[in-house]
């Protein structure tokens, strides 16, 4: 229940739920004023096509748009076909929500275009027409009302080519101002850290970034040669990935250093000049979503305070390190405000230009419909696919058998609850329940008050920018305000305003079974699924630790620029550990220690990377490494090899060897010092797998 009522960070998407309410209520207008007949089928239709919708490049959204109108009318054509006729009906009906479970494999659209269309099936096959003419209208209300909704979305509102991505890469500064309010400006007042409390900022602010990344990619295709906007706001993206790396050492150097090597002064500077450097970020953010030219945001921070303290003391490397750091953040924000102050214009910024190497524009190729991937005997997302289905195809043999009225409530629940998860099933179907009986309670009360008024049409309007505005920040907040303006749009041509306590009851039968279907269908056992998580992480970390002794020796930011690719590969593999651990303790019922081993694994790996990236960082503070630097490199990151075999293999790790825990000992470099904290943490991470995998090993027995 905390799970399925925690509100995300997001903020409500008011713009987009305004959308949504002029694109399903402008088609009932138009029905009413001219008589189509069509106008729940557009109305719908526009409301799919706002639901499909998820911003970012224009070109993307027309296609996925256009896409999703020729979809839906596909589908309610064969939905209408199948109507009334049963035997027909079921192999259809398993066929199309089969295809439709499969759309998940579309990166970013595939979930909501393939809900949306078997949403459309839904209803037209609970709804029989009188002819085929009658089908093709309703094929032809499909296509207006989708082409209606991509017309709103990419041309009425205004067509400004590099918005999308202007604020793709805003969001990415916000997300990490955000991070250093939390772990830089308020680590002075923490007294004992979490060591999961920065989980939460570190997958946001990854988000944002890969979130940036595709936007770029998008706006890119269809043209000749970059534009002077488009490189400066990938050279905005790629200080964005870096400075991120930056301020993760800073914080992993302020959760290790003991207290009394940073003084009380000193961590008071250091919280002075994060919440700067915090303003300062959130000031270039509101400059790269501007239209214009802005005045030069001034970068008034640096890590002069603790030169000056650490200059006292020339063996303190925690207050060296994070002093260079601090510099280095300013470095970085001082050349992002100076892009964005010539962002619209493309004006050259003298003596800055050339201050940075990017990288080429990222490329990303996924294919729709990966044949490798659906072969796999373990595919989640073909046995998603095929779940789906079938269960759909229950749904509607219910229906009909039980001849309930208005079944197709039952179907779409069905629809929207299932999930490739079981745990995610559960939470969305208390979630959707909840939802729909605060919901049904609202209409049934709007429908007794204003039955047969236009005040419907003002209401419809409401609901639905509030449900479309809520999604992003929790499903049953949708699902509360979704419920009344469906069943007012649903029911509006009908003229029965008293199915509110029947949609709630229909609710509940398709709720049930989704959860059937979750639990006897190709349960998902996240117990043999997340050691292959875990162990791609660690091996994530070996790879990055191999680069890192490279660039120390190099030296620079410029250096640690070619780190990018092997930290966004680390930061995803972390991501997906952590959220297959999630679902894990949605369905584990067991003594709560055996998580305990996991959990370790999980926590040092994050932290082992945070720590080599500041391996890294500290060539350009100290010398380059020594051999003995580079042999530790090597042994630590065969050891780390081995520790993602043995996980993957379910067997105990090799014993650990003398080297890895004495390296660096007695030195005070800040190379030294990343070696010896890096020697720790493989020691924590090796003992972290002994444990879990004898845990492994009892749980076989």
């Amino acid at each position: 229940m905390r799970a399925a009522t925690q509100l995300s960070r997001a903020h409500p998407a008011y713009a987009a739920g305004f959308r949504a309410g002029i694109a399903t209520v402008v088609p009932l207008l138009v029905d009413h004023a001219f008589g189509t007949g069509g106008g729940t089928w557009m109305s719908l239709a526009g409301l799919n096509g706002a639901l499909v919708d998820r911003g970012g490049p224009y070109r993307t959204r027309a296609i996925v748009l256009s896409a999703a109108a020729v979809a839906g009318a596909i589908a309610v054509f064969l939905g209408t076909m199948s109507a009334g006729r049963l035997a027909f009906a079921l192999p259809v009906t398993f066929v199309v929500a089969t295809i439709c479970g499969l759309m998940r494999m579309w990166p970013e659209f595939g979930q909501s275009f393939g809900v949306t269309s078997l949403v459309t099936f839904s209803l037209a096959v609970a709804i029989p027409a009188p002819s085929i003419e009658a089908a093709l209208m309703r094929a032809v209300y499909i296509t207006i009302g989708g082409l209606w909704a991509m017309i709103i979305a990419v041309i009425i509102w205004p067509l400004r080519p590099y918005r999308p991505v202007r604020l793709s890469v805003a969001a990415c500064y916000r997300a990490i101002a955000d991070y250093i309010d939390d772990a830089v400006v308020a680590q002075p007042r923490k007294t004992a850290g979490d060591p999961w409390a920065f989980k939460s900022h570190l997958v946001i602010v990854r988000e944002a970034l890969e979130a940036a990344r595709g936007a770029l990619t998008s706006v890119r295709r269809g043209r000749a040669s970059e534009t002077r906007r488009g490189e400066r706001l990938l050279m905005l993206h790629e200080i964005a990935d870096q400075m991120y790396a930056h301020v993760i050492a800073l914080t992993e150097i302020l959760e290790g250093a003991r207290a009394a090597s940073i003084s009380s002064e000193d961590r008071a500077a250091i919280a002075a000049a994060g919440s700067q450097a915090a303003s300062a970020l959130r000031a270039i953010a509101n400059g790269i979503e501007s239209e214009q030219d802005l005045p030069l945001v001034p970068v008034e921070w640096s890590g002069d305070a603790l030169h000056a303290s650490a200059a006292a003391d020339i063996a303190d490397v925690n207050r060296r390190q994070i002093a260079a750091l601090l510099d280095q953040i300013a470095e970085y924000s001082s050349l992002a405000a100076a892009f964005t102050s010539k962002l619209s214009s493309g004006d050259p910024i003298p003596d800055v230009d050339d201050k940075l190497e990017i990288a080429a524009s990222p490329r990303r190729a996924t294919a729709l419909l990966s044949l490798s991937v659906l072969m796999r005997p373990d595919s989640i997302v073909l046995q998603h696919a095929l779940r789906v289905g079938i269960m759909t195809t229950v749904a509607v043999l219910v229906t009909s058998l039980l001849h309930l009225n208005h079944g197709y409530w039952v179907t779409l629940t069905v629809v929207v609850i299932l999930q490739p998860y079981g745990s995610a099933t559960r939470q969305k179907a208390f979630q959707r329940v909840a939802g729909t009986i605060l919901g049904g309670v609202v209409a049934a009360v709007l429908s007794a008050l204003f039955a047969g008024s236009g005040a419907i049409v003002v209401f419809i309007f409401i609901f639905t920018v509030l449900c479309v505005a809520l999604l992003p920040v929790n499903y049953g907040a949708y699902a509360i305000f979704g419920t009344p303006a469906f069943v007012l749009l649903a029911e509006s041509s009908a003229g029965n305003w008293h199915l509110a306590g029947l949609r709630v009851i229909n609710t509940l039968i398709g709720g049930a079974l989704a959860l059937i279907g979750a639990r006897l269908l190709w349960p998902v056992d996240e117990w043999v699924r997340l050691p292959e998580f875990v162990a791609n992480a660690i091996r994530a970390d070996a790879a990055l630790l191999r680069a890192a002794v490279q660039v120390a020796r190099e030296g620079g930011s410029r250096a640690f620029g070619s780190l990018r690719d092997t930290r966004r590969a680390i930061a995803l593999a972390a991501t997906n550990a952590e959220d297959s651990f999630q679902r894990l303790i949605g369905d584990y019922h067991g003594p709560s220690e055996e998580l305990e081993p996991i959990m370790a694994c999980l926590i040092y790996t994050r932290r082992f990377a945070a720590a080599t990236a500041g391996l890294a960082l500290a060539g350009g503070i100290d010398a380059p490494p020594g051999p003995d630097v580079e042999r530790f490199a090597t042994d630590a990151a065969n050891v780390l090899d081995g520790l993602a075999g043995a996980i993957a293999d379910g067997r105990a790790p090799a014993p650990l060897p003398e080297l890895v825990t004495s390296a660096g000992t007695g030195s005070v470099s800040p190379i030294q010092a990343r070696v010896r904290r890096l020697a720790r943490q493989v020691k924590l991470l090796h003992d972290a797998v002994d444990r879990w995998t004898a845990l492994e090993d009892r749980r076989r027995d």
